[in-house]
């Protein structure tokens, strides 16, 4: 695995449990959303891959490839029920990577291993709640600390709604 990435998503996920709280199901501004971001796998940037993103009820509602150059963009629809899964098929990559957004406000958002494991273990709390997720990027930045990493920030850029899922 890259360990050079887990310092910068160690910061993202301490950032995004101190933002402000939104309510699933609301779209903030209820516009149509732009999400940009990268898509990192355990070897590094994924070169090629596919996007969905899907609404609360699991219908899809946006497509992407992933460039060349690991990024992606998006574009959801006004009035889709929020929280939202992204969900990328890179090449190379073993399972699907996995990131939430929470709100239409997002703007940037990578899809990561460790993006996936937030999304993963928020499920497992019982859905994909700004509790759930506060709770879930604790445990990664727990289980970083656990492995030996290091809370540098590196290469890290934060989105400045501060949502959980709206960190990269």
């Amino acid at each position: 695995m890259n360990t050079r990435l887990f310092p910068c998503i160690a910061l993202a996920l301490s950032l995004a449990a101190c933002g402000p709280a939104s309510t699933p199901g609301t779209a903030g501004g209820g516009g149509e959303a732009k999400i940009v971001g990268l898509v990192l796998t355990e070897d590094g940037p994924a070169r090629q891959g596919h996007i969905e993103a899907k609404d609360r009820d699991g219908a899809v509602v946006a497509q992407a490839d992933i460039g060349g150059d690991a990024h992606y963009s998006l574009r959801i629809p006004a009035g889709v029920a929020y929280p939202v899964v992204l969900s990328a098929t890179a090449a190379g990559a073993a399972a699907p990577l996995k990131a939430a957004v929470t709100s239409d406000l997002v703007a940037d958002q990578d899809i990561s291993p460790v993006t996936t494991l937030v999304v993963d273990t928020a499920l497992g709390l019982g859905g994909l709640t700004e509790a759930n997720l506060a709770k879930a990027a604790g445990a990664a930045i727990a289980q970083r600390k656990s492995s030996g990493g290091s809370g540098g920030s590196a290469g890290f850029k934060g989105d400045s709604t501060q949502q959980y899922g709206g960190w990269h």
